[in-house]
């Protein structure tokens, strides 16, 4: 019980989360469009309107070979920053030098880092529920825009800090740090309904310890310009 409270709780506070573009997740909490793991070939557009609010696309793990020109992506995606295009073998690194204002992140030229694949939504079972397994896929989001900054410092080892950039650097901050507010708050809120429910009855009054925390996450360290 106490476990599926916890699902319900870190459900609740992160964001909303819908089916966009070809079976892409779009995450209006993170602001990140995820298109992981496909036999994808290109990036669909959204069909009539733009899609805004989503800074960042992620690509990992397809077959994408080209990339729309910067822009019609701009057109379609007022608030692009960046997509990642890793773990795509067939994608044409001639293409990079096209794209000024959106960061291409790629494994070309040898430039790899290390990356998981996003795990998909996997069917309930009896030891985790339908809430259980979307609570699951949804912390490995969080974890691979986390795990994005750190990405692109690699990549962009030795650039100067343009002004793409640095608006990236301030929106990766945002997130880990909203990240870590709704763990405690979701800690502190467990807490409470345990010490509740022990009182009600009649057990004594401490407060139990919840059967799983939230790991905060670590600190973004910036990157300083040239």
């Amino acid at each position: 019980m106490h476990f599926l409270l916890l699902a319900l709780l870190v459900s609740s506070a992160f964001g909303y989360v819908f089916d966009c573009l070809d079976k892409c997740e779009c995450d209006t909490d993170d602001e990140v469009v995820h298109c992981h793991n496909g036999e994808r070939t290109q990036l669909a557009l959204p069909a009539g309107q733009r899609l805004r609010g989503f800074p960042v696309i992620g690509m990992t793990y397809n077959n994408i070979i080209n990339l729309p020109d910067e822009k019609l992506l701009l057109n379609k995606f007022p608030d692009l920053k960046v997509i990642d295009v890793e773990r795509n073998p067939n994608f044409n690194c001639s293409s990079l030098s096209q794209y000024n204002d959106v960061k291409i992140i790629s494994d070309c030229h040898k430039n790899i880092s290390e990356i998981a694949r996003v795990p998909r939504i996997f069917r309930p079972t009896r030891d985790c529920d339908f809430s259980c397994q979307a609570e699951k896929h949804y912390q490995a989001l969080h974890k691979y825009v986390l795990h994005l900054w750190s990405i692109l410092k690699h990549k962009y080892d030795n650039f100067n800090l343009d002004d793409t950039l640095r608006e990236l650097q301030e929106f990766f901050k945002m997130v880990a740090n909203r990240v870590n507010q709704m763990g405690t708050k979701i800690q502190v809120t467990l807490k409470e309904k345990l010490a509740d429910d022990d009182a009600d009855a009649d057990a004594p009054l401490t407060t139990p310890k919840p059967d799983a925390e939230l790991t905060p996450m670590p600190e973004l360290q910036e990157v300083n310009g040239n």
